[in-house]
């Protein structure tokens, strides 16, 4: 899925660092080159489907610009040179006799068939077909596997189309001696008389012929349009690419084919004197010398080069109108999600050439929770749905082992058997009432404190979140290095996915791309992104707290500016029994117990005193309000479960945000009232 880019650059003369590990250096790329360079590096890529039906119409099109000439050759291979021994006397002739457009059109429609036959599976399944052979993305295929997939393919068109051949040589004949009027009444007569074997004479002499024609024609095309590509000379899509490319491919086309034509006639001229094409090539090198081999090439070149190069530059523009509508459509997309907002419309439609879409069947694993490194892509759901899932290889594998089994409804349950699965045996060991010790003696952990209350956040994505059309995940391994938080699991029997990775998010916000740590060479649009981003996440973790999920957005913006956000590790102290209370805790990340004091311990042994557990906590619970309103000591002690990330408000900005913040207070009180069951406050003005 994941291409390693090249570094390039867009401007004039710019410098591009390539960060490694001992240093780095310096990649200049000239303005000329670097737009066709970027192009190279962000082309989109087509469904494998559309290979086909894009040669047919593009080879049908430019029958219509080379059928002339094709009839006009025709017309001079007749015995008698009675239309003349050129193709410009031929036509002169035929159009006097029949009238223009018939003169230069007759056989028009069994032409374009026959081409679009052809070609369809010429050109349409050799890009195909070389995939298959070269799976090695980052290289380029070599010269001998074109060759081996120009060589099938060609069998495959010369089999397709020799039915069509038939009937196009004989309706190319004049009018006066042709009895055919068109190719369905020509097909007919053909079958009546001939039988339908007549179709496939000599098929065996135009497979072999195809075969090494379209082998050395597709081999020459590919390479010379990549070649033209990297040189920075056009872009993909460009439609001049497509017809130099197919001009030299016809030259080389002609150099191989031309010798093999020419002892071919030889041996239909003279069959007595010569048994085979390879007897005829050795007699004509022997008598008239090598040079006489390619006769008649330059005629020949000049009949295939303007039909080679009409067709792939139709095929290039054809496909360069299907790249666009699939940038536009990408760039429609991305504009929806906010995390791109703040690109402008270029940005948004470079990135859109560098994204791709993805397909997953029901059970694959999109992305996996701890995964960093390299896999730095975010995804955007088009069709299908998708859940989250945290936990361990076994959780993960049970679960997609569900989801197989039941699908959708039933991986819902699952997940949420998942979700609570990590934390079920520490909640059974640590059931209210439980016993537990701990060191009394150890003071509370200051935690470490974020620069900002915005900063070393994490999306959350418990286990069981839905994602259907139109939803997104997977931003934060985009924008910053952090493991993944939780595995996603495609549920329904098909998904597809958009991708962003962050070589091409890095090249539409920046104009370079590294593909060795980009996060080293960040730009300041990429920074000013990435703190957008976390603002927006920081807003929906605080929209997701139950305590403030009523305030509105300017409120909840007022109180996260009074706080800090503190990381505590698995263990620690976040208060003490006993200790004063100054400080107020939202959990945001992680799980927490709250014990008290058993009046049962013996406090003279260790400092260890027995305790009960008094409550849980999970993320969006809060405490340590009760001793900031009533000034006494903290009645019970909690110890962070695991790594629990909180929003901390000390005591003198609690009884700040009074007259800010005024629907705060009574938040605070009916949660106290609820689970503390104290009645005593109906205000925080009380305290």
């Amino acid at each position: 899925m994941k291409e390693q880019l090249r570094n390039k650059s867009r401007g004039a003369d710019v410098s591009t660092r390539r960060p490694g590990r001992k240093g780095s250096a310096t990649v200049k790329v000239s303005a000329a080159h670097s737009a066709a360079m970027e192009a190279q590096e962000l082309k989109v890529k087509l469904p494998n489907w559309l290979s086909m039906p894009n040669a047919g119409v593009a080879s049908c099109l430019a029958v219509i610009g080379t059928n002339p000439m094709d009839r006009a050759k025709t017309l001079t291979q007749l015995p008698g040179n009675k239309y003349g021994k050129d193709m410009v006397d031929a036509l002169r002739l035929v159009c006097k006799q029949e009238g223009l457009l018939p003169g230069l059109y007759r056989g028009l429609p069994v032409a374009m068939i026959r081409e679009s036959s052809k070609n369809m599976f010429r050109i349409g399944l050799f890009a195909p077909i070389l995939k298959a052979m070269h799976r090695d993305e980052n290289t380029p295929a070599p010269a001998w596997k074109r060759f081996l997939a120009g060589t099938v393919t060609g069998a495959l068109g010369a089999v397709s189309s020799n039915p069509f051949d038939l009937v196009k040589t004989r309706m190319q004949v004049p009018a006066a001696l042709s009895e055919y009027t068109g190719m369905g009444q020509a097909m007919r007569m053909i079958v009546r008389r001939e039988g339908f074997g007549t179709f496939y004479k000599g098929v065996g002499a135009s497979v072999t012929r195809d075969m090494l024609g379209s082998s050395v024609n597709l081999t020459v095309a590919s390479m010379a349009s990549e070649a033209l590509i990297n040189a920075g000379w056009f872009a993909p899509g460009s439609p001049a690419l497509g017809a130099i490319a197919g001009i030299l491919s016809a030259a080389a086309a002609v150099a191989v084919m031309q010798p093999i034509d020419t002892s071919r006639a030889y041996v239909y001229l003279k069959p007595h004197l010569h048994k085979n094409v390879l007897h005829a090539a050795r007699f004509i090198v022997l008598r008239e010398g090598p040079t006489a081999l390619y006769r008649g090439s330059r005629a020949h070149f000049f009949r295939t080069a303007p039909h080679y190069a009409l067709m792939f530059a139709l095929l290039e523009g054809i496909t360069g109108v299907e790249r666009a509508c699939i940038v536009r459509r990408n760039a429609e997309t991305l504009a929806r999600v906010p995390v791109f907002a703040n690109l402008s419309a270029t940005q948004r439609d470079v990135l859109a050439r560098g994204v791709s879409v993805v397909k997953y069947a029901r059970g694959d694993v999109i992305v996996r929770e701890g995964d960093a490194g390299d896999d730095n892509e975010m995804f955007f759901v088009l069709r299908g749905t998708a859940r989250s899932v945290r936990g361990g290889v076994d959780e993960l594998d049970a679960f997609v082992e569900s989801v197989k089994e039941g699908g959708d409804e039933k991986a819902g349950g699952r997940a949420s058997n998942v979700a609570s699965s990590s934390s079920s045996s520490s909640s059974t060991r640590q059931r209210p009432g439980s016993a537990a010790r701990i060191d009394d003696a150890v003071s509370a952990s200051a935690g470490t404190r974020a620069a900002s209350v915005e900063a070393d956040g994490w999306a959350q994505s418990p286990s069981g979140a839905h994602f259907g059309a139109g939803d997104y995940f997977g931003e934060q391994a985009l924008l910053v290095d952090e493991p993944r938080a939780a595995s996603v699991v495609a549920t329904s029997a098909s998904a597809s996915c958009l991708v962003v990775n962050r070589v091409a998010f890095e090249l539409a916000t920046t104009g370079t791309a590294s593909s060795v740590n980009v996060a080293h060479s960040r730009s300041k649009a990429t920074n000013e992104i990435e703190s957008g981003w976390r603002r927006q996440r920081f807003r929906r973790e605080l929209a997701s707290v139950p305590l403030l999920a009523e305030l509105d957005e300017r409120e909840r913006a007022t109180l996260a500016a009074r706080c800090a956000r503190v990381t505590f590790q698995p263990g620690a102290k976040i208060m003490r029994q006993g200790d004063e209370g100054d400080k107020f805790y939202i959990l945001l990340k992680g799980s927490a117990v709250a014990l008290k004091r058993d009046g049962r311990g013996d406090a003279d042994k260790g400092g260890d005193r027995d305790n009960r557990v008094y409550r849980s906590y999970g993320p969006g619970a809060h405490f340590g309000e009760l001793a900031l309103l009533t000034n006494k000591p903290r009645s019970a002690t909690v110890v962070a479960r695991e790594r629990v990330v909180a929003l901390v408000l000390d005591k003198n900005a609690l009884v700040e945000l009074r007259s800010t913040v005024p629907s705060l207070e009574d938040h605070i009180v009916r949660g106290m009232r609820h689970y503390d069951h104290i009645e005593m406050f109906t205000s925080m003005a009380m305290a």
